[in-house]
């Protein structure tokens, strides 16, 4: 049994389409969305909101840093281990439930991972101590590694090569509305009920999205197909998926070059905003809620970001644009820190939405990342990358606290520009990927 391209799988699944023109105008890009849309919709939805939720929990412990260094009586590099635990997990959680979901199909690792992150973060609240705290957000992070390659891969498998990075792009802006809904949460929460209630009140939401996953998002056709010639082939499939599956001849290169864009876009952007709320009320002694609305700002900008970037990508190419967003984020790192030491609070709204519009790059890590792997290793694989560029970034929150007391906080957020621009030359060493078939990459494997 072979596998078809989805754009040939019968009509419940995908109606059948032209090959996509690499050179497909921003019209056709947009009709061609709007196409699929109308039948997938739903799917999209129901994983913008387990993305949604995702950011939110993922982020959600940097607004209550400052109350837990005082409620907890423990000193800042203490605070942010935890993070560093958070992130090491993440690669854990990614790996291990990833490579569950290549077995079991998409949609069962999205609801492990949708139940595992909103139990953890509730206990986040019970927590009398930073080494419970780390446990609960160990925990929180393992659950949050698998969701991204399990979404990522089913969004790829299902969208038409021609708006996949479109697509791809819609569903991260939901990790947009999650940084919102945590800056919400913490400027309306901690200052009147601590932070503690901020974590209690993430889990009716979680609890919601279970089950518009549940009952909204279909399996993969694509998966269900290859997992359909595994069972008539079962000596092709011996042995089982495995790490070094991504380190053999066909795919090291792509795993290799995939993990330094991974690891230095990821250093770049957990950097500056682990430690943003918190730099910002050191450095102008304005209270964590302004650091809150900072980030709502970086999230109205980030949202644009994140759908011109994947219509972009779509329109010019991957790399690209990749490259061009990673330099304007290291431009924009360097003139936020400059307009907070200079100028305070008057025009950080602007500078918000700028520095926030660049995060869109991280809309085509799923995009990039799917189109370099087969079926059955495809979210092993961007699980991989994604988790393994999470994990090597567990060293951030310690370098930074590291260099604040010898070089100051501005100029320690600053390296995160530096990485901007490592991430970008890794990324153009890349091959592209713009217009690819996910099927036709199962004939390599």
């Amino acid at each position: 049994m072979s596998i078809q391209p989805l754009d040939h799988v019968p009509a419940t699944t995908a109606a059948p389409t032209a090959a996509p023109s690499r050179d497909a105008s921003f019209a056709e890009i947009f009709a061609s969305f709007r196409e699929a849309f109308s039948s997938k919709g739903l799917l999209l939805m129901g994983l913008f909101a387990a993305w949604l939720f995702d950011a939110m929990d993922a982020t959600i412990y940097a607004y209550a840093v400052p109350s837990i260094i005082k409620d907890l009586n423990v000193t800042m590099a203490e605070a942010f281990s935890v993070v560093s635990v958070f992130l090491a997990s993440t690669a854990i959680g990614g790996i291990v439930i990833a490579s569950i979901g290549d077995k079991i199909g998409r949609k069962p690792t999205v609801l492990l991972s949708v139940a595992l992150y909103g139990i953890f973060n509730f206990m986040c609240g019970t927590a009398e101590s930073i080494t419970e705290l780390s446990i609960y957000r160990g925990l929180v992070g393992f659950g949050l590694g698998g969701l991204w390659p399990a979404a990522m891969a089913l969004v790829s498998e299902i969208w038409p090569a021609k708006s996949r990075g479109m697509a791809v792009g819609v569903l991260q802006t939901g990790w947009t509305f999650g940084l919102l809904t945590a800056a919400l949460f913490a400027f309306t929460i901690i200052p009147s009920y601590g932070w503690r209630w901020m974590f209690y009140a993430t889990v009716a939401p979680v609890i919601l999205t279970f089950f518009l996953v549940l009952f909204f998002v279909k399996e993969s056709p694509v998966w269900q197909a290859k997992r359909q010639e595994q069972k008539t082939r079962p000596v092709a499939s011996a042995g089982g998926i495995t790490i070094l599956q991504l380190f053999n001849r066909a795919n090291r290169r792509n795993t290799l070059l995939g993990l330094g864009v991974s690891i230095f876009g990821m250093y770049g952007w957990w950097t500056l905003f682990t430690f943003l709320p918190t730099y910002i009320d050191k450095t102008l002694n304005v209270g964590i809620t302004k650091g809150a609305e900072f980030m709502i700002w970086t999230s109205i900008g980030a949202f644009f970001g994140y759908l011109l970037f994947g219509a972009f990508a779509d329109r010019v190419g991957r790399r690209p644009t990749f490259a061009v967003f990673f330099v304007a984020m290291g431009i924009m790192i360097t003139v936020f820190i400059y307009t907070v030491t200079s100028t305070g609070l008057t025009y950080l709204p602007f500078v918000g939405i700028a520095l926030g519009f660049f995060t869109g790059y991280y809309s085509g890590y799923g995009a990039l990342f799917s189109e370099l792997y087969s079926t059955e290793v495809r979210a092993t694989g961007a699980g991989f990358l994604y988790n393994g560029g999470r994990a090597a970034v567990f060293v951030g929150p310690m370098i930074i606290t590291y260099l604040i007391p010898k070089v100051g906080f501005s100029l320690a957020i600053n390296s995160a520009a530096l990485a901007f621009v490592v991430a970008a030359v890794f990324v153009l060493l890349m091959k592209e990927t713009k217009g690819i078939e996910i099927a036709t990459l199962d004939k390599r494997s």
